[in-house]
């Protein structure tokens, strides 16, 4: 659990500093998408991957695997902005489908809109859309895996009190 809990405040904190630096940004209308919200949800990202964690009982795998979509989203499509008013979306939705295709069980899409506190019919559609614009290229290298899991963990330690 110690690393699992690491693990959790490493992709936090990864994100946290990347939504700094977008937040700052002036976003153009055509750069949303409809994971983007009017405002942006009152809960941490660190607080909101523990509620994950907590109520999906997935692997910690899927975190790193989830990541690792995210960085895929923005390498092919550098003008989506990831900020606060769309991370916990983007979040969410990389995590459920990094579980489906990670761990051998899952729960359907109506707990997983419950944990995330989204509507059913928004994770069914935004599941839709994140595997579209991810082409439904899901499949990760074993070597790309552990070599990114390491550097995550590096990262935690030289960024971990």
């Amino acid at each position: 659990m110690q690393q699992s809990n690491q693990l959790l405040s490493t992709v936090a904190n990864i994100l946290d500093e990347i939504i700094k630096e977008t937040d700052a940004l002036e976003i153009e209308q055509e750069s949303q998408s409809y994971f983007h919200a009017n405002k942006a949800p009152s809960i941490s990202i660190h607080n909101y991957l523990q509620r994950i964690a907590k109520y999906t009982h997935c692997s910690e795998q899927c975190f790193v695997i989830a990541l690792i979509y995210l960085d895929r989203l923005q390498e092919k499509h550098p003008y989506l902005v990831l900020n606060s008013k769309c991370i916990h979306r983007f979040l969410l939705v990389a995590i459920v489908i990094a579980i489906k295709y990670q761990d051998d069980d899952y729960y359907k899409n109506e707990y997983y809109a419950k944990v995330g506190g989204i509507s059913v019919r928004e994770i069914f559609i935004l599941e839709q859309e994140f595997l579209e614009l991810m082409d439904h290229q899901l499949f990760i290298d074993e070597q790309y895996y552990f070599l990114y899991e390491k550097k995550l963990l590096e990262y935690g330690e030289i960024e971990m009190p």
